[in-house]
C-alpha cells in the first residue's frame, strides 16, 4: 500500500491531466464528475487510476477510526465504554485518579491518523512538610509528592520512638503522611548493678542517661576482677545498657568453692578456700544477713610464713649479692620450718590515691590507682605485687591535665610523623623545662644520699 501512495506522490503533470479526462465518466458544466457505476472502473486500462482507487479504499478503512481509548496511570474515562472503534474527532472526558489533581483539560481526541491525542492533564498531589526532627534527621528519598517516602533516624545516644518511615498516601479527599513525625528521646539506663564486697560511686538516681559512668571499688581485703568503670550505652538502637559488665570483688589468692554470683541475697552462703602457699584467716563459710552484711566477716588468704618439709621455694638476690646454693634459684627446706615473707612497699602516687591503702602488700595482691580531680592517669590503673617484691606493671603517675595533652601530642608526632602538634615551640620548651626540673632535683637527692 505504501508503494501505491509513493506512486501517487510522484505523478507527472500529464498523468494528472489524463486523470481529468475521467475515463468511463464525464464532467458536467459545473466541473463535477459524473462517474459510471464503480464496477466499470475495474475495466479501465489506466494503471494510475487503478492504484488511486485501491489506496482510497484502503485509507478509508485503516486511517479513519481509532481503537480503544488509552489506559492512563493518572486518570480514567468518565463513562464506561463498550465500543472498540471510534470515529475521527471523537472526544472522551477523563477524571483524575485519587492522589492526582487536574491541571488542564482532561480529554482525549481521536485524530485522523487513527490515534488518540492528549496531554498530561493530572499531576501528583503533594504532602505537607513534616518539619525537623529534634535530636534526629529526616531523610527525603525523592520529594513530598504522592507515593514518595521519608526515613527518620536519631542522633547518637537517642532512641527512636515511633515509625522509622512514612509514606505520602491517600487520606480522605487528599494526601497525607502514613505516620506522624516520631520522637528521639535520650537513652536511659537502669541504676548500675550492685556487686558483692564492693560498691559504685553513683547516687540514688532512678535512671542514668546516655554517657553517664560510675566507678566501682572493692571492700578492704578484696581484689577487683574486671574494669572499674562502666558507662551507659545504647544496644540495638533501642535500649540502654551498662557496658562493660560490672567487675567482681574476690578474696586475693583465694577461691570461692560455692557458685559465684554478682549479687547475693538474704541467707545465701559462700564457701572459701585459699591457694597453695596461703592460709585462711577467718571462717571459710559466711552467710548474707538481713542487714545486707556478711556474717562472719569474709576471710582473707595470707601468704604462709612457714613451709613444711619437702616444700621448695624460689628466690633472687639483691644487687651486689650472689646465690649461695649451686643452682642459684631454689632451695629445699631442710629444717622443720623456714620463715619467708614476700612483701611490696606502698607505691607512692603523687596527686592520686590507692584502693587499698597500707604500708606493705603481699605477693599477688593488687591495688587500683585513682587520680585526684584535675589530674589524669598515665600508665596502668591496676598494679600487682610480684614475687620479686616489685610492682608490676610499673606504678602509674598522675599528671596535670594540660601536661597529659602535651605528652599525647608528642606521641602522635613520634608515631605517625604526619600530624602537627597544636602547641607552639615556646610552649614545648617550657613544658620540657618544667618536666626536667623535678627529675634534676630527684637526681641531686640520690647523689646526696649516696655520698652520705
Amino acid at each position: 500500500m505504501l508503494s501505491f501512495i509513493a506512486n501517487i506522490c510522484i505523478l507527472r503533470k500529464h498523468q494528472i491531466m489524463h486523470l481529468l479526462r475521467v475515463p468511463n465518466g464525464a464532467l458536467d458544466t459545473k466541473r463535477k464528475m459524473a462517474a459510471r457505476p464503480f464496477s466499470g472502473l475495474w475495466k479501465v486500462s489506466d494503471p494510475t487510476l487503478l492504484q488511486m482507487t485501491l489506496v482510497a479504499a484502503l485509507l478509508a478503512s485503516v486511517l479513519g477510526d481509532c481503537g480503544p481509548p488509552p489506559d492512563l496511570q493518572f486518570a480514567y474515562p468518565n463513562s464506561k465504554l463498550n465500543n472498540k472503534d471510534f470515529k475521527t474527532g471523537t472526544t472522551l472526558k477523563y477524571t483524575c485518579l485519587p492522589g492526582y489533581s487536574r491541571i488542564s483539560s482532561s480529554s482525549v481526541t481521536c485524530n485522523d491518523r487513527g490515534s488518540w491525542d492528549y496531554r498530561v492533564f493530572c499531576a501528583k498531589k503533594q504532602c505537607r512538610n513534616l518539619g525537623d526532627l529534634l535530636n534526629g534527621k529526616v531523610e527525603v528519598k525523592t520529594d513530598f509528592l504522592f507515593g514518595s517516602s521519608v526515613e527518620f533516624s536519631c542522633s547518637e545516644g537517642y532512641i527512636l520512638v515511633g515509625s522509622a518511615t512514612s509514606h505520602c498516601e491517600i487520606q480522605d479527599k487528599g494526601v497525607d503522611w502514613s505516620d506522624p513525625l516520631p520522637q528521639c528521646i535520650i537513652v536511659k539506663c537502669e541504676p548500675p548493678p550492685t556487686i558483692s564486697n564492693g560498691r559504685h560511686n553513683g547516687g540514688d538516681e532512678d535512671f542514668y542517661t546516655y554517657g553517664s559512668s560510675v566507678t566501682y571499688s572493692c571492700d578492704p581485703d578484696f581484689s577487683m576482677l574486671g574494669k572499674a568503670s562502666i558507662s551507659c550505652r545504647v544496644e540495638n538502637k533501642t535500649v540502654g545498657v551498662w557496658s562493660p559488665s560490672p567487675p567482681s570483688c574476690k578474696i586475693p589468692n583465694g577461691n570461692i568453692l560455692s557458685e559465684f554470683r554478682s549479687i547475693y541475697h538474704y541467707e545465701d552462703s559462700v564457701l572459701f578456700s585459699c591457694k597453695k602457699g596461703y592460709i585462711l584467716n577467718g571462717s571459710n563459710l559466711i552467710h548474707c544477713g538481713a542487714d545486707d552484711e556478711w556474717h562472719p566477716s569474709p576471710p582473707t588468704c595470707e601468704l604462709s610464713e612457714y613451709f613444711t618439709s619437702e616444700d621448695h621455694i624460689s628466690y633472687t638476690c639483691d644487687g651486689g649479692y650472689n646465690p649461695v646454693s649451686p643452682d642459684g634459684t631454689s632451695k629445699q627446706c631442710a629444717q622443720k620450718y623456714v620463715s619467708l615473707t614476700v612483701t611490696c612497699l606502698k607505691p607512692e602516687v603523687e596527686n592520686g590515691k590507692l584502693s587499698v591503702d597500707k604500708e606493705k602488700y603481699v605477693a599477688s595482691e593488687n591495688v587500683t590507682v585513682q587520680c585526684n580531680p584535675g589530674f589524669s592517669l598515665v600508665g596502668p590503673q591496676s598494679i600487682t605485687c610480684s614475687e620479686n617484691t616489685t610492682w608490676h606493671p610499673t606504678v602509674p603517675t598522675c599528671h596535670w591535665y594540660e601536661w597529659v595533652i602535651f605528652m599525647d601530642c608528642e606521641q602522635v608526632l613520634t608515631g605517625r610523623k604526619l600530624m602537627q602538634c597544636l602547641l607552639s615551640l615556646e610552649d614545648v620548651k617550657m613544658a620540657l623545662e618544667v618536666y626536667k626540673l623535678p627529675l634534676e632535683i630527684e637526681g641531686l637527692d640520690v647523689e646526696k644520699i649516696e655520698k652520705e
